[in-house]
């Protein structure tokens, strides 16, 4: 792996009685000089437990639908591009 990642909170919650994951960007994560790991970065603490690394997005890169009120962090994270 090469370049920076994303960090991501999941949050799970309920819509028309449909359970869906919500992704927020809330920091980064470099890989380390050595290849031995990597170095995180957070802007913000997650209130769960669940983190997830993917490879960065682009600013202009988009997931399907996903963006708006406060899903993804506006950074194109959504139920649809990050299945589990």
């Amino acid at each position: 792996m090469s370049g920076r990642m994303d960090v991501l909170t999941v949050r799970e919650y309920e819509a028309n009685g449909e359970k869906k994951k919500a992704f927020t960007r809330i920091g980064a994560a470099f890989p380390l000089r050595n290849g031995g790991g990597f170095s995180v970065t957070l802007d913000a603490l997650p209130i769960g437990n669940h983190l997830l690394i993917k490879p960065a997005r682009e600013d202009g890169q988009r997931g399907g639908g996903g963006g708006g009120g406060g899903r993804g962090g506006g950074r194109g994270y959504d139920d649809d591009s990050i299945p589990f």
